[in-house]
């Protein structure tokens, strides 16, 4: 009970934050309802919180975005038909070997570099309010087609809930994220993942079972956990796995709904970017220990201001 107040309730007035309670509450509700609940409040946000007009992306055309809309709704996932510029990539990995990362302790900052990183770590991430600030990832947001993509896979108009940068690295312990699990992160949502360092088996492939995405689960995996693999390809064909690699620039559109995990490095390391939209906001511990201020960012679009109000305001 107190575990439950904490949660529902201290914690949300602590941080005045009446999202946190909502998010936590539909996470609740999908595992108690094994889905019913997400279908339920789509049908809402789609009345409640319409689509909004959006400036054409740079760099896709309308049939293109149609075609990543329907791969996904099939599939769950797809590489995009483009890749990050060599100029992004650049402007990306210098923020990160030149600005200090964390591990567990979001306290601690830690120097991370090619040349250099501490053993013994699993992930390092950096902090969203310094990311959001960076003009090729405002760029990105503003003029690339994920706001777009994002709104028509979820049919309402979604947040921007997250803008993340993570560095993955060898590592001999567990770790949850290499185990088979599907995300748990609201009514509906849709990430974006961008590979910044070249990525194949042994240096972070990533494995999804194609068309699981769906929030409704056969029973014995409906809860948001860990599953073993036997358990799970003992229900879907082994054949729906895939293993996504790709050279840096890699784009990957996912419903992390879908069953996936991330995989053991053996060498190297894994650099990667992500947006998250989602049809609910999706607080994290980053931006409840350092409140997220939006930055002003001029000719902001309304629409994209809309989507993207967390983190950018119009100048």
């Amino acid at each position: 009970m107190m575990r439950a107040f904490q949660s529902f309730i201290g914690d949300p007035i602590r941080h005045r934050r009446f999202d946190l309670a909502w998010y936590r509450f539909s996470q609740l509700m999908h595992d108690r309802t094994n889905g019913a609940f997400d279908s339920a409040y789509m049908g809402l946000a789609r009345m409640l919180r319409p689509k909004v007009g959006l400036p054409t992306p740079i760099g896709m055309a309308p049939r293109e975005t149609a075609t990543v809309i329907e791969r996904l709704r099939q599939d769950g996932y797809m590489v995009l038909p483009f890749q990050l510029s060599g100029e992004q990539i650049a402007a990306l990995t210098a923020f990160a070997y030149s600005t200090p990362a964390h591990a567990a302790d979001i306290s601690r900052n830690i120097a991370v570099s090619p040349g250099h990183v501490p053993p013994g770590v699993p992930r390092f991430s950096w902090w969203m309010h310094d990311l959001v600030r960076l003009p090729v990832i405002q760029k990105m947001i503003v003029e690339g087609p994920y706001c777009a993509i994002a709104q028509e896979y979820l049919g309402c108009r979604p947040i921007l809930a997250h803008v993340s940068l993570f560095l993955d690295a060898p590592f001999d312990g567990y770790y949850e994220p290499y185990i088979y699990h599907y995300d748990n992160e609201g009514p509906a949502f849709l990430k974006f993942f961008f590979y910044l360092t070249d990525v194949e088996v042994g240096t972070g492939a990533h494995y999804f079972i194609a068309g699981t995405q769906a929030h409704a689960k056969p029973q014995q995996f409906a809860r948001a956990t860990l599953y073993k693999e036997e358990d799970l390809f003992g229900w879907y064909p082994r054949d729906r796995e895939v293993a996504i690699c790709g050279p840096a620039g890699t784009i990957l559109a996912e419903d992390t709904a879908g069953f996936h995990r991330g995989s053991v490095l053996q060498r190297d390391f894994r650099l990667l970017m992500q947006f998250e939209f989602s049809a609910v906001d999706v607080p994290t511990g980053y931006e409840l220990a350092r409140k997220l201020v939006p930055v002003p960012v001029p000719g902001l679009h309304p629409g994209i201001a809309s989507i993207a109000r967390k983190f950018f305001k119009a100048a």
